[in-house]
This record gives C-alpha cells, sequence and structure tokens, in this order.
C-alpha cells in the first residue's frame, strides 16, 4: 500500500495532476485516494503491477470507458497527458506501479439510502434492474487477456469457504461456513453446470454502488474482481449486500430478482440458486474475513463483515423450511420467479 506522500509524485508523472491534498480511501488490494487539485476532485488508484498484470488491469478500464460512453453509471477515466487510458509507473525504486485515474462523483454508499424501514426492498429493484441493464452490455464486450480467478468468485465460493472454514477455530463463523457448504450441496451443485456464463463485474457490495441526494444510483465503482463466471453471481451478490442494510433482508432478495427480471429474466437453474448463491455470498465474506481479523488490517476486516453472518443465517433459515424442497414452476419473461418470489 502506498501512502498519499508516495502517491504524489506518482499521480503527477503518470497524470500531469498535481494534487494540493490525497485522502486515503478504503481498499482491500489497492492504495486509493480522493485527490483534490485547482481544477476539482478525482479518484485514484494505484496497485502493484507488471507487464502480466498491466494486460488484466488496463483490460479493466477499457471496459469501464466502454461503459461509461454507453451511458451507464460509470465515472469518467482521466487520460493521461499521451491519451491513455491508464498507465504503468516505473520510475519508483518499488515495483512498477498501475495508476488508473476518474472524475470525482459526489455520491456515497448505498447504505444511507436504505436506512428506514421499508427502503431496503424499493432501493433493490433499482438496483436489481442497474445490474441487468449494465450486464446486457457487458455481455458483448471482450473477457480478459487470461484467465482470471480470486478469493470472492461466485463459482469457486464452496472451495473458499472450505479453506478458510477448516483455518478457523470452533465459533459461530466456523459453523456458518459448514452450513454454506451444505446450502451449497443441496440448491447449487445439483444445477451448477447449467448456469449460464457470461462476464460479471462481480462486486456490487455496499461500497461500490453509489447514490446522489436523491437516492437513485450515481456511480458504479472498482471492477477489480470482474471475470467470466455465473451470470446470475451478479443479481445475487448485489441483492446479498443488499440484505445486509435491509431492515428486511428476504425483502430486499425479492426486490432485486424482480429488478433483475423486469430486464433480463432468471433461467430455471438461475431462480434455483439465486437466493443460495446470495447466501453463499455472506458466508464466504463471513469466514474471509474472521480469517483476516488480526494486524493493521483488522478494523478494515470487521467493518467489511458488519451484517454478513446475521444476514446468512434469515436467508438459509428460509432456504431450510420444507416449503422450498421441491423448485418452483418456471415462468417466462418479466414473470419467471424464484424460490424468493411473493
Amino acid at each position: 500500500m502506498l501512502s498519499a506522500a508516495q502517491a504524489r509524485p506518482v499521480l503527477l508523472r503518470t497524470h500531469a495532476i498535481r494534487a494540493s491534498s490525497l485522502t486515503v480511501l478504503g481498499s482491500e488490494l489497492a492504495s486509493t485516494f480522493r485527490a483534490e487539485t485547482d481544477t476539482g476532485a478525482y479518484a485514484v488508484k494505484m496497485q502493484a503491477s507488471g507487464p502480466r498484470d498491466f494486460a488484466v488491469q488496463l483490460w479493466r478500464a477499457e471496459i469501464a470507458d466502454r461503459l461509461a460512453s454507453l451511458g451507464h453509471r460509470v465515472p469518467e477515466q482521466v487520460h493521461t497527458p499521451d491519451g491513455a487510458l491508464a498507465a504503468l509507473d516505473e520510475a519508483g525504486s518499488a515495483a512498477p506501479v498501475f495508476v488508473s485515474v476518474t472524475r470525482w462523483v459526489d455520491a456515497v454508499p448505498y447504505a444511507s439510502a436504505v436506512a428506514e424501514p421499508g427502503a431496503g426492498a424499493r432501493f433493490g429493484a433499482h438496483l436489481g434492474a442497474t445490474a441487468a441493464l449494465l450486464q446486457r452490455d457487458l455481455a458483448g464486450f471482450p473477457g480478459p487477456p487470461r484467465p482470471l480467478a480470486h478469493t470472492w468468485a461466485a463459482h469457486t465460493t464452496a472451495d473458499t469457504i472450505a479453506q478458510h472454514t477448516a483455518l478457523l477455530p470452533a465459533g459461530p463463523a466456523r459453523d456458518i461456513g459448514e452450513a454454506a457448504l451444505l446450502l451449497h450441496g443441496r440448491f447449487i451443485a445439483p444445477v451448477a453446470a447449467s448456469l449460464p456464463r457470461a462476464l460479471v463485474h462481480q462486486d456490487l457490495h455496499d461500497d461500490n454502488v453509489l447514490v446522489g441526494a436523491d437516492g437513485k444510483i450515481a456511480a458504479i465503482i472498482d471492477f477489480d474482481d470482474m471475470l467470466v463466471g455465473w451470470r446470475v453471481a451478479e443479481p445475487a451478490i448485489a441483492a446479498a449486500y443488499l440484505a445486509r442494510a435491509a431492515d428486511d433482508p428476504l425483502a430486499a432478495l425479492r426486490a432485486v430478482a424482480d429488478g433483475w427480471q423486469s430486464e433480463l429474466p432468471f433461467t430455471t437453474a438461475e431462480a434455483e440458486t439465486f437466493a443460495p448463491i446470495a447466501a453463499m455470498r455472506l458466508a464466504l465474506n463471513t469466514v474471509v474475513w474472521a480469517s483476516r481479523m488480526s494486524g493493521d488490517r483488522a478494523g478494515y476486516a470487521a467493518a467489511r463483515a458488519q451484517g454478513s453472518a446475521a444476514a446468512f443465517q434469515v436467508i438459509a433459515a428460509t432456504l431450510a423450511s420444507p416449503a422450498l424442497t421441491r423448485p418452483a414452476a418456471p415462468r417466462t419473461r418479466a414473470h419467471q420467479h424464484h424460490r424468493f418470489a411473493r
């Protein structure tokens, strides 16, 4: 991670942006900042890089730029002086640094928009529809320059949960990991091979979906988890994080699914796995951050895990209901529903 003092000369070299101040923002793997200048504010991301990593990092910037050009709520990329979307700084004494800059969007994480009773469900429909429209265009874009895999990939969640659960002592987090693996075996594994795959953002969580003063989505940020995976992971992951913030987690799930299906109907397999995949994401969040609750990142880990265990328990309890042992009859178009349909 770079400090503000280290980042300032890098930003000047790559983008000719002279920052009067750099405010450190939170991130799992990158150094992120709000840069203030005489001409406005910018969001800055810096990551360790190299020729192999740079190709993937530039691909992400290109996808975000194309989405913005199509009118999606994706922040505008700021080009380097020579017209590039991003830069690789190799002038420092350490490893090369990938640098991308976007215009600052005056918006906040959506938690403030769903604080009131019932607000989560209302926002969920908007979130689901926005994610589906994003997916329609992502589906036509080129995939990554090489195969990608990471901790948060939905299609490998069961393996990742198993690995992290084995590291945990007996207790609530371990119990959630074990319960999640049972859910995967019951609901997801039998139909996983038939789930459609697509290029997905795959991380529409509460800090990556920003809202304006009107409560509407103003920006979708952070494409670092983007890969080719299960298409249904897009609404399921979005719904999982909304369930943490909403007063009624199940209503939040239904709303996201309904909003998604108003633009992009589920297949039968997607309908059957939407809620279980959302539950799996919450379990993954719980066990991964529980295994990282030490060192100088403990505060960040605790903040990212907040609410995941409780929301998982609500969804898992509903999935365990005898009424959900048989698949719902598939429907078509926007009326095709899932197990959490009203």
